[in-house]
């Protein structure tokens, strides 16, 4: 199981992504992997996703601009080895704001799975939710009084509902204005293989009749072994690696 432990380390920049499908690599004739203490694990991120345009505020001439940016990820074993069946991963979203819309974003947001992927959430793999804000301050939405990282998540419009769980701005929306950052981390299993033919997707809907998808191409491997246990595994935050880093990570 992963650990209720998240580090602030090592992230990649918010345009990066890995170039080739990584697939199962062997293992070592016993079985089982190589005992290990903490590791981190990496991200296999998909595409940056445009979503929606607004003018800049008070802008004149009028500026156009893109709302926002994002793209979805899944977690590897290091170096490179893709979860096999059965075994719990992290899925996650980190989206950015670049427009300056005069009222910000009401994001709402859901996601949706592949059939015979679930998510996992338990007290040892719980969802993680945490936003960076314009003064470059991150805060672990968890803990926030408006907000809350929900652990369940209800049918929405085309998958799973992925609403704060206090409100957040209204009907579980996340709040979102220029400068800012979200990063929300769900855990996963999947009951069979995937060659990377299907996806993980996120609805990200920042305003009326505005939707993008984010997504990442899922690699689940065969393997039916024992695994040895994974306690320390630790989890990045993609917000995290922004230069200047932000305060908190």
């Amino acid at each position: 199981m992963f650990a209720r432990t998240v580090t602030f380390i090592v992230g990649m920049t918010i345009a990066a992504i890995l170039t080739s499908p990584c697939r199962a690599q062997s293992i070592p004739p016993s079985g089982e992997r190589p005992a290990q203490t903490t590791q981190v694990l990496p991200w296999y991120n998909g595409s940056l996703s445009s979503i929606g345009t607004d003018y800049a505020c008070l802008s004149s001439p009028p500026i156009l601009e893109t709302r926002v940016l994002g793209y979805a990820g899944f977690t590897l074993i290091p170096p490179n080895r893709t979860p096999a069946v059965g075994e719990v991963f992290y899925t996650h979203l980190v989206l950015g704001h670049p427009g300056n819309p005069c009222t910000g974003s009401a994001v709402g947001i859901e996601l949706l799975l592949p059939p015979g992927v679930q998510t996992a959430n338990s007290a040892n793999n719980p969802a993680f939710c945490f936003s960076v804000t314009a003064s470059n301050q991150l805060i672990n939405l968890d803990t926030d009084v408006d907000y809350g990282c929900p652990q369940s998540y209800p049918i929405g419009l085309q998958g799973l509902a992925v609403r704060a769980l206090r409100g957040g701005i209204g009907g579980g929306a996340w709040g979102m204005a220029r400068g800012f950052k979200l990063e929300l981390l769900i855990p996963l299993r999947a009951t069979q293989p995937y060659n990377g033919a299907n996806a993980i997707a996120w609805r990200v809907n920042p305003d009326i009749g505005v939707v993008g998808y984010p997504q990442v191409s899922l690699y689940v491997n065969n393997d039916v072994i024992f695994r040895s246990a994974m306690e320390d595994n630790l989890l990045n935050l993609d917000v995290c690696s922004t230069n200047p880093r932000p305060n908190g990570c």
